[in-house]
C-alpha cells in the first residue's frame, strides 16, 4: 500500500537531546529567520556562492521559506535545513528542485516525498564549487558510472538550465579524505556530505 509523508509534530519539543546537540522544528518567525542569517553565512560568506538579494538583507531567504517546514539543530552542530511533502509542494509552489529538473519521473511517489534544503538535500538539486559548465560536465561524467540512479526516476534539466558547451574538457580527478571534498576538479568539488545516505544523481 502506498504511503503518505506527513509532518506531524509539537514544534515546542525537540525531536532529540543529548549532551551534544537539540535538534526540533521552529517554532517562529524569529527561529526562521535565525535559520536565514545562518545560510547567509555558509552561502554568502564562506562561500561567496551565495544570493545577490543577500547583500542587502544579511539572510539568506526566497518564496519557498513561507511554505517548507525549518530543522533546527542547536549547539555542536548547527544545521539550516527546511523541508516539504510532496503534496505540500503541489499545493503550493511546487519542488524547488523544479526550478532547475523535470519532477514528472517522481510524480507517482508524491506522497512518500521529502524534499530537503537548502544546505543538504535528500531528494532535489545540489550546487558545485564552480561556475564553469565543463568543468561541472567532466565531474558529472566521473560520478555519473557509480551514482547514477535507476532509468525510472532519471531526470532532465529544464528549458534553458541544460548544458550548453561542446567542449571536451576533461581534468584529473582527485579522491580526498572525509575532511575534504569526495570528488575534485582544480575548480569544482562536491562535498562528501552530497553523496552520504546512498545518494544518487537522477540527470542521465
Amino acid at each position: 500500500m502506498p504511503t503518505t509523508a506527513v509532518l506531524v509534530h509539537d514544534c515546542e519539543n525537540p525531536f532529540a537531546t543529548t549532551n551534544l546537540f537539540r535538534v526540533g522544528m521552529a517554532a517562529t518567525l524569529e527561529d526562521v529567520i535565525e535559520r536565514q542569517w545562518l545560510r547567509y553565512l555558509d552561502f554568502n560568506c564562506e562561500l561567496g556562492e551565495g544570493l545577490d538579494s543577500s547583500a542587502w538583507t544579511g539572510l539568506d531567504r526566497d518564496r519557498f521559506d513561507l511554505i517548507c517546514d525549518h530543522l533546527m539543530a542547536h549547539d555542536t552542530a548547527t544545521c539550516k535545513l527546511r523541508m516539504q511533502s510532496g503534496y505540500r509542494a503541489k499545493g503550493n509552489l511546487g519542488y524547488y528542485g523544479e526550478e532547475f529538473f523535470d519532477f514528472s519521473s517522481f510524480e507517482s511517489m508524491r506522497g512518500e516525498v521529502l524534499e530537503l534544503g537548502r544546505a543538504c538535500v535528500l531528494m532535489g538539486c545540489s550546487s558545485l564549487s564552480s561556475q564553469n559548465e565543463d568543468e561541472g560536465m567532466a565531474l558529472y561524467k566521473a560520478m555519473r558510472e557509480k551514482y547514477l540512479v535507476e532509468p525510472s526516476l532519471r531526470s532532465n534539466p529544464v528549458a534553458g538550465r541544460g548544458y550548453k558547451s561542446n567542449s571536451s574538457y576533461t581534468a584529473p580527478l582527485r579522491y580526498r579524505d572525509c575532511s575534504e571534498p569526495i570528488w575534485t576538479f582544480p575548480g569544482a568539488s562536491v562535498d562528501r556530505r552530497r553523496l552520504t545516505m546512498n545518494s544518487r544523481l537522477s540527470i542521465s
